[in-house]
């Protein structure tokens, strides 16, 4: 049976450090009494490897150790980590009230397991989901991720190990993508349907404003040309004063698009600006993947965009309007989410299997060696 690696995602990095230790000893040690690695919640980890290392020269932990090879950052931040817990999608994360640790009961780790879950969610195949969570798993634990498992004996250890530490070029060595936050934000050349009776207004004298364009335009090339004394071809002059024509039309009726996109960029900036930081921070904290994120802004921006921001105009807070709106079709989507059972212990030795004979022929294939 594979070690569930260990994680201790807390509030604060002086709370895992707590969970770490034990009247002054580590609490996690492997069989041959080295210190096992403990993955610390990404935005958590300074804090952590700070703690610790005062703890270290204040005597409190009796062992001598390197911080670093105890505790491994994660991909994660606490609020990341907990927020997937609560929600109970995913089986073996699990959150604490009494203390509000995470915890992850999985080979995986806290990292891998989330690494997995997103994936599904984004609409990866099983086979997908699980090499990304194993590569995951590995570029938190390294070569203890390998020593975890059970390995049978016919597997060359040696090459499973070369596959670890070389581990940060996976996203080059097998053209994985693993999940990476992003930015999303509602399409800023929308504009808004009956913002006032000014838009309509304006609308409304396009044929006018390009009727007398085309006025000016015609004065303009018989006066410069007294009218047509100058010119001796007449074809000439007819073609110069279609352009002239068409021309002073054409940037007469463009006077209104210009007002318009002016008037409304300018009513509704704070709005938009508001709106995508509040996006932006759903979609960090909830970890959405793309597919979800895409979802929730086609939702958004699906016919009820121009009443939205309308509403908002004349909302007294514009803040919680806008938070209101994406907590509320975020929460659909992580409410739509499905329940994922992580993989067996069989599986990933499958899919680490899979990784290594890859990675083998690919550095076979482009350094022709042949063998590694």
């Amino acid at each position: 049976m594979a070690k569930v690696l260990k994680n201790k995602y807390n509030s604060t990095g002086e709370r895992c450090v707590d969970a770490c230790l034990n009247y002054g000893e580590l609490r996690y040690i492997n069989e041959d009494g080295s210190p096992m690695n403990i993955e610390i919640p990404c935005d958590k980890y300074e804090e952590a490897v700070s703690d610790f290392e005062d703890r270290i020269r204040e005597g409190i932990i009796h062992q001598n150790v390197e911080t670093k090879e105890v505790l491994k950052r994660g991909a994660f931040t606490y609020n990341q980590a907990k927020n997937i817990a609560i929600d109970g999608k995913v089986r073996g994360l699990a959150f604490f009230e009494i203390d509000g640790s995470v915890e992850c009961d999985h080979i995986l780790g806290m990292s891998g397991s989330i690494e997995y879950a997103l994936a599904l969610w984004n609409g990866d195949s099983a086979k997908e989901a699980l090499l990304k969570s194993i590569i995951r798993a590995m570029k938190v634990y390294g070569e203890e991720f390998i020593n975890g498992l059970n390995l049978d004996n016919t597997v060359d250890i040696n090459s499973y190990i070369r596959f670890a530490k070389n581990v940060s070029t996976m996203d080059y060595i097998t053209d994985i993508k693993l999940y990476k936050s992003r930015n999303y934000a509602i399409d800023n050349e929308i504009q808004i349907e009956g913002i006032g009776g000014k838009i309509k207004n304006i609308g409304a004298m396009n044929l006018i404003l390009g009727l007398i364009g085309s006025l000016i335009g015609l004065i303009l090339i018989q006066i410069s040309t007294n009218f047509g004394k100058l010119i001796d071809n007449k074809i000439l002059f007819l073609v110069l004063n279609l352009l002239f024509i068409s021309t002073g039309g054409w940037i007469f009726m463009s006077v209104p698009k210009r007002i318009i996109d002016k008037y409304v960029k300018h009513n509704t900036k704070m709005i938009m600006d508001l709106f995508n930081e509040e996006l932006e921070k759903v979609t960090y904290d909830n970890l959405l993947t793309e597919k979800e994120a895409h979802i929730v802004l086609k939702n958004i921006t699906k016919g009820e965009v121009s009443k939205l921001l309308i509403d908002m105009k004349g909302s007294v807070n514009k803040k919680v309007s806008s938070n209101n709106l994406v907590s509320k079709e975020s929460k659909f989507m992580l409410d739509a989410r499905k329940t994922v059972v992580l993989p067996s212990e069989y599986d990933i030795k499958e899919g680490l299997s899979k990784l290594v004979g890859s990675y083998n022929e690919k550095l076979t294939s482009e350094y022709n060696i042949d063998s590694i």
